[in-house]
């Protein structure tokens, strides 16, 4: 009986699936949150069950009568001739998103996400339809918030859609408890939510700029400057030098080994960045080279600087110097899925040994006066 019958103790897990797959809905469309409705059949018994287990019917019809939640018991009378004329529970009727998240033990969740959409519309408005959509694709994730970051969350969304263009640094914002770790952790959804309120994602604030590595390898090119500095991609745009060769390393540390060389500058290129050096006048006036590790990813990183200088020419990034010193190379974890387009055969030649074979070979690792004969070549 219990089997086919359902009982109170049911209507929770069902009224959660209709609350699971509707609540977005809701959020989305408060009047269909209003008109929405769930009907859960109860499934009475026939009057050949009754007889295989009256009690059983008995006690099923006494919960139902005795059910204390939301929603409310339709009841039928039946007439069996065995049995007479009984009233059954035949379904329970919720109406609204109140009752069915009521229904569905999430009452107070549904509370706070009715009363946090209201805050968002208040803090955020006017209410446009743009603005709705944001909040609802966002919901699950401002309903995870703790109160005070609820608030931080309006606040400053509000201040970034009021000051479009501040210009500022995120440490700088005058928004209380909003400081850089929390703009990491919240940027998506900020970017969401101010987007519905103004149309872009941009929050109007500056980022600190990408620092460069120079190595200076011939000090007559830039005398006052430091053998090895860090500037900015346009401060490093506008240095007065003129360098017949530039050779870009993908690794710091091999930047800091150089010896002096000849008409020369070496810049960090800053991994998967380094097409951003393309921007740089003199050094794509220059002879370029570039020296990366011997991996999937040093090749990936080639091909697209090369995308850009078509010119660059590698050094050490052959088959032969894989097959030299494959005993320094280390197994590749996580090799990268792209398929160079503008690399030269001895490249492809390497590339295909260390993919084949999962090899990853550093270029630091390479000894290093077989290193400087191959600079001092250049």
């Amino acid at each position: 009986m219990s089997a086919l019958c359902v009982p109170p103790s049911a209507v929770a897990g069902k009224a959660q699936v209709a609350y699971r797959s509707r609540r977005t809905r809701w959020i989305t469309d408060p009047a269909a949150a209003e008109s929405d409705s769930l009907s859960i059949g109860l499934r009475p018994p026939s009057e050949r069950r009754v007889a295989q287990d009256p009690d059983a019917v008995v006690a099923w019809v006494r919960a139902w009568h005795c059910y204390p939640g939301a929603g409310r018991v339709e009841w039928e009378t039946r007439r069996w001739p065995s049995f007479g004329t009984q009233e059954v529970p035949m379904r329970l009727l919720l109406s609204g998103a109140t009752e069915i998240a009521a229904a569905a033990a999430r009452g107070p969740e549904w509370r706070t996400l009715t009363e946090r959409q209201a805050l968002l519309f208040d803090g955020l408005g006017p209410g446009t339809a743009t603005l709705a959509t944001a909040i609802a694709a966002t919901h699950a994730r401002w309903l995870e918030l703790d109160e005070p970051d609820f608030a931080r969350l309006v606040a400053a969304v509000r201040w970034l859609a009021e000051h479009p263009s501040s210009g500022l640094f995120i440490r700088q914002l005058p928004v209380p408890g909003v400081d850089t770790k929390w703009v990491a952790r919240h940027r998506g959804l900020v970017e969401t939510l101010l987007d519905g309120v103004r149309g872009d994602r941009d929050l109007g604030v500056r980022s600190l700029p990408r620092m460069c590595e120079v190595a200076v390898c011939d000090r007559a090119l830039l005398a006052a400057a430091p053998r090895i500095f860090a500037t900015s991609l346009d401060e490093l745009a506008a240095l007065p030098v003129k360098p017949a060769r530039t050779l870009i390393l993908e690794n710091k540390e091999g930047l800091h080994a150089l010896p002096d060389l000849p008409a020369t500058v070496a810049v960090h290129g800053g991994g998967y960045a380094v097409h951003e050096l393309a921007d740089v006048p003199w050094l794509a006036a220059s002879d370029v080279v570039y020296w990366g590790d011997l991996d999937t990813h040093g090749f990936a990183i080639l091909d697209r600087l090369r995308g850009r200088l078509p010119h660059v020419r590698s050094l050490l990034m052959d088959r032969g110097t894989v097959e030299l010193w494959r005993d320094l190379a280390v197994p590749e974890a996580s090799p990268a899925p792209h398929t160079p387009a503008h690399l030269t055969g001895p490249e492809r030649d390497a590339l295909a040994v260390v993919r084949t074979e999962g090899l990853r070979l550093e270029q630091e690792r390479i000894p290093w006066p077989y290193v400087v004969a191959h600079l001092e070549a250049l």
